[in-house]
C-alpha cells in the first residue's frame, strides 16, 4: 500500500484505500479487517464538520460507498459534502440551489446518487440534481413532510410521510400536480417511512400514535402487521430495515430502541443503558456493522449509543432486554437526534441541536480528537437553568423568531438553553403552574422592541418534537455572551423597570411551561389509555434510569 505524504496521509491511506476496495484477493478481507477493528474499540476518534447555521435535522450517506453526505436543517439549506475532502478540510460543502422556506426534516439519495430529495416544514419535497445543483421538480404536500424513502429498484418512485397522517407514493415522471398514490391515511402523523431494500413492495412506517407498521403497496389503507404486541399503540418516530430486509429497528418516545423480525409483532430485543433516554426530541436510528450486528441511537443526555445485537435470540432474559451498550460515544454538547453509518468506511455521522455534524471513525483523522480507549476526557458543560433560558430570550431583543441572516456556524447559547430546558423538565418532572391561555403573540408583545414576527417564526423547532415551542433565534459571535458577564456589566440605562421585567419573565415562564406540558401529555395520552386497558403485557416495558441517577451535580457530561 503506497503511503501518501503530507497532512492526513495516514487517514487517507486507510479509509480512502478501504473505501476504494484496494484490497486484492479475498473480497471478504476488507470486511473482516473492518469488523475486527471496530470490535476492538471502546471509543472512536471524532471530528466536527462546520457549515450549517442552525440545528442539523437530517443526514444521509450516498449509496454504494458513501462518498457523499447530504445534510439539512433549520437554516433551510441542503448541503452536499464530499466526505474525503471534508475530512481533510479542503473544500466547503456545496449548497444545492433549491432552498426550502422552513425547516428541513428529511433527505434521501436515489440509488445512483444523481438526485437528492429533501422534505420539511414547508409542506413540499424538492428534487435536486446533484451534478448541476439545480432544482428538478417540487412536490407539494398538505402538511409538513417528516420522512422520505426512494424505491431500491426504481429511482423514479419515492415515498413520503407527513403530518397530515398520509403516506404517499410518487412517480417523478408524472406531473408534480398530479395525485400521488395514497398508501396509508391515519388521523395522526407519520414520522418515518422506508422501502424494504429486498422486497420493495413492502414499506415500514412509524406513526405518532399508531406505532410501527408494515404495509404492502398492493394492499393500501390497511397495514399487514402492527408491531408491539398488546402495546402497538405507541408514539413511534423512526423505523429502519436492515440491509437484507428481514428486521426492523424502531424508536419510540420514552422507550428503549426495539428490534423486530418483520414477520413477528413481538420484539426480538429491546436495548437499554443507564443514562439513555428519548423524550424531548425527534430522533432517528440505524443499523451498523457489515452484518448489521450493531444498532445506533442518539439520546437526550447528549451521547450517542451503540449496542451489539446478541447472536442468540434467547439472550436478554425476560423481555429480551439488552442492558448495557457496547459503546457510549461522548462529544456532543446537546441532544443527539440523527445518526447514520457508512458500511464501506465504518464511519458514523451524527447531528442534532448543535450546528455541527460530528464524524466518528475507528481510524485517526486530520485534526481529530479522542482515542479508541475512551481515556481522553471530553469537555462537559452545565445545563442552563430554566431562568437562564428565559433571561437569554428576554435579553436577546429578537423574541422567539428565526433568523439565520448572520450565517454563524458558532454555538448558539439560546438554542442550547432552550433544549436544556426540555431536558431539565424531564429530569425534574416540571408541570405547568398556570392555566393561563397565553398565546404566542401575547408573549411576543411582552418583549420590548418586538412588534411583529419574523417571516420564519411560524416554523416550529424541527429538532424538538413537532408540537414543541418554536426555536429561538440564532445569535452571532458578538452577541453570544456569558450570563454572569451580562448581569455584572448591564448598564443602568439598559435596565427595564423591575415590575415590568418580572411581568414579562412570569408570562414567558407560564407560556413555556404550558407548551412543555402539552408536549408531554399529547404523546402520552394514547400510550396511557392503551396500558390502562391491558390486564397483562406480553413483554415488560423497560425504562431507563432517570438521568439524575447518573449525576451528582447539575453538570451533564457530553
Amino acid at each position: 500500500m503506497k503511503r501518501r505524504g503530507g497532512r492526513g496521509g495516514s487517514m487517507r491511506s486507510v479509509v480512502g484505500f478501504l473505501s476504494r476496495r484496494g484490497v486484492e484477493g479475498d473480497p471478504l478481507l476488507t470486511q473482516d479487517f473492518q469488523r475486527r477493528r471496530l470490535r476492538g474499540c471502546r471509543n472512536l476518534y471524532k471530528k466536527d464538520l462546520l457549515g450549517h447555521f442552525g440545528c442539523v435535522n437530517a443526514i444521509e450517506f450516498s449509496n454504494n460507498g458513501g462518498q457523499w453526505l447530504v445534510s439539512g436543517g433549520d437554516d433551510r439549506r441542503v448541503l452536499l459534502w464530499h466526505m474525503e475532502e471534508a475530512i481533510h478540510s479542503r473544500v466547503k460543502p456545496v449548497q444545492l440551489k433549491g432552498e426550502h422556506h422552513s425547516n428541513i426534516f428529511c433527505l434521501a439519495f436515489n440509488s445512483g446518487n444523481t438526485k437528492v430529495f429533501s422534505g420539511g416544514n414547508d409542506e413540499q419535497v424538492i428534487l435536486h440534481d446533484v451534478e448541476s445543483t439545480e432544482t428538478l421538480d417540487v412536490f407539494a404536500h398538505e402538511d409538513a413532510v417528516y420522512g422520505l424513502s426512494v424505491s431500491p429498484v426504481n429511482d423514479n418512485i419515492f415515498a413520503s410521510s407527513s403530518d397530515d397522517g398520509r403516506v404517499l407514493i410518487w412517480d417523478i415522471r408524472e406531473s408534480s400536480h398530479g395525485e400521488p398514490f395514497c398508501l396509508a391515511h391515519y388521523p395522526s402523523a407519520f414520522h418515518s417511512v422506508m422501502f424494504n431494500p429486498v422486497e420493495p413492495r413492502l414499506l415500514a412506517t412509524a406513526n405518532s400514535k399508531e406505532g410501527v407498521g408494515l404495509w404492502d403497496i398492493r394492499k393500501p389503507q390497511s397495514s399487514l402487521l402492527r408491531y408491539g404486541g398488546n402495546l402497538s399503540l405507541q408514539s413511534a418516530m423512526s423505523v429502519r430495515f436492515n440491509s437484507n430486509g428481514t428486521q426492523l429497528l424502531a424508536l419510540r418516545r420514552r422507550l428503549p430502541p426495539v428490534l423486530y423480525d418483520i414477520h413477528c409483532r413481538l420484539p426480538v430485543f429491546q436495548f437499554d443503558n443507564q443514562g439513555y433516554f428519548n423524550s424531548c426530541t425527534m430522533k432517528s436510528c440505524c443499523f451498523a456493522g457489515d452484518r448489521d450486528q450493531y444498532i445506533l441511537s442518539g439520546s437526550d443526555d447528549f451521547n450517542l449509543y451503540m449496542w451489539r445485537i446478541p447472536p442468540d435470540p434467547e439472550a436478554g432474559g425476560i423481555g429480551r432486554v439488552v442492558n448495557g451498550a457496547f459503546m457510549v460515544l461522548k462529544g456532543h454538547r446537546s441532544i443527539v437526534n440523527q445518526v447514520r453509518f457508512n458500511p464501506h468506511t465504518y464511519m458514523i455521522c451524527s447531528s442534532g441541536v448543535e450546528k455541527i455534524i460530528k464524524i466518528w471513525s475507528p481510524y485517526k483523522q486530520p485534526d481529530c480528537t479522542g482515542d479508541l480507549d475512551g481515556r481522553i476526557e471530553d469537555d462537559s458543560r452545565c445545563l442552563y437553568t430554566h431562568e437562564e433560558y428565559i433571561s437569554l430570550v428576554l435579553n436577546s431583543g429578537s423574541g422567539l423568531s428565526h433568523d439565520y441572516a448572520n450565517q454563524s456556524v458558532q454555538e448558539d447559547p439560546r438554542m442550547m438553553a432552550f433544549f436544556d430546558s426540555l431536558v431539565r423538565r424531564e429530569i425534574e418532572g416540571w408541570s405547568s403552574d398556570s392555566d393561563s391561555d397565553l398565546s404566542e403573540s401575547t408573549i411576543l408583545q411582552l418583549h420590548a422592541g418586538v412588534s411583529e414576527r419574523s417571516a420564519y417564526s411560524e416554523s416550529e423547532s424541527s429538532a424538538s418534537l413537532h408540537h414543541s415551542p418554536p426555536h429561538v433565534a440564532e445569535e452571532s459571535d458578538e452577541t453570544a455572551y456569558n450570563l454572569r458577564a451580562l448581569r455584572s456589566s448591564e448598564s443602568p440605562s439598559a435596565r427595564e423597570d423591575v415590575a415590568s421585567r418580572q411581568q414579562r419573565l412570569s408570562a414567558l415562564r407560564k407560556y413555556q411551561d404550558k407548551r412543555l406540558l402539552a408536549l408531554s401529555n399529547e404523546s402520552d395520552s394514547d400510550e396511557n389509555t392503551c396500558e390502562a386497558e391491558l390486564d397483562t403485557d406480553l413483554f415488560p416495558r423497560p425504562r431507563s434510569p432517570s438521568p439524575e441517577e447518573n449525576e451528582s451535580s447539575k453538570c451533564l457530561d457530553c
